[in-house]
């Protein structure tokens, strides 16, 4: 029975500097589709039929682009671990579909059945992507290995990750209901950048998470290893 493998610290880095890199080019799809549907918005409507068609095109196309992109890189950069990584980013592809089409009654009966259909569809795309990158590093990692060990490192690295992603994104949600409440209160608003503030900043901090804890479980369980003796995980 093999013992678990070393990590290095560079891959670490290099995976969680790749997992930033990825969740940005996620969130300039993200404006790309947002500043498209509120340029063609009808005047004085910020919930006009092609903003909330792009809004949800949007959770599609960025969950698309980001994971499987998201996959291949982290697979590139430890080929070690992921031999065959094009294979995956197809089941990847497939997987991301299948979560859209599941989601859209959630998407029609927002449209039709809420008098803030903009806002609940955004909540709806957010939980999309959230879903979707958790859905496809679990197929990344998983698919790598049929070791006992090492399906357990997966789910508890993807599970820090997501852990640390929500505490971050509930202080960034209540940082922007707060400059939302000061900036538009005044003006006769009522607030609402917190949930904006979430879906811009999802993607990269998902992804800067996946990148960091992926590699830092496998290297404390290596430590771990190295310090007692025993392979907890697969006795």
């Amino acid at each position: 029975m093999s013992s678990p493998r070393p990590v290095s610290f560079s891959l670490l880095f290099f995976k969680a500097i790749s997992g930033l890199g990825i969740g940005i080019v996620g969130m300039v799809v993200l404006l790309i589709f947002v500043f498209s549907g509120l340029g063609s918005a009808s005047s004085g409507s910020v919930s006009g039929p092609f903003l909330i068609f792009s809004v949800i095109v949007m959770g599609l196309v960025t969950a698309l682009i980001t994971n499987s992109l998201g996959v291949f890189i982290f697979g590139s950069l430890d080929r070690t671990k992921y031999p065959d990584v094009r294979s995956v980013v197809k089941h990847i592809l497939l997987l991301n579909i299948l979560i859209f089409v599941f989601l859209l009654p959630a998407y029609f009966f927002s449209i039709v059945g809420s008098d803030n259909n903009l806002k609940t569809i955004l909540l709806i795309a957010t939980l999309q992507l959230i879903i979707s990158a958790q859905a496809s590093m679990l197929t990344l990692d998983l698919s790598a290995s049929e070791n006992t060990r090492q399906n357990f490192l997966a789910i508890y690295g993807i599970v820090f990750s997501m852990l640390a992603t929500i505490i971050v994104n509930v202080g960034i949600y209540s940082l922007g209901q707060e400059w939302s409440t000061a900036a538009e209160l005044a003006a006769g608003g009522s607030g609402g950048k917190g949930s904006t503030a979430v879906l811009l900043s999802i993607l990269p901090i998902t992804w800067f998470f996946f990148g960091i804890f992926s590699s830092a479980v496998e290297m404390v369980y290596r430590w771990i290893y190295e310090t007692w003796g025993v392979d907890f995980l697969n006795r």
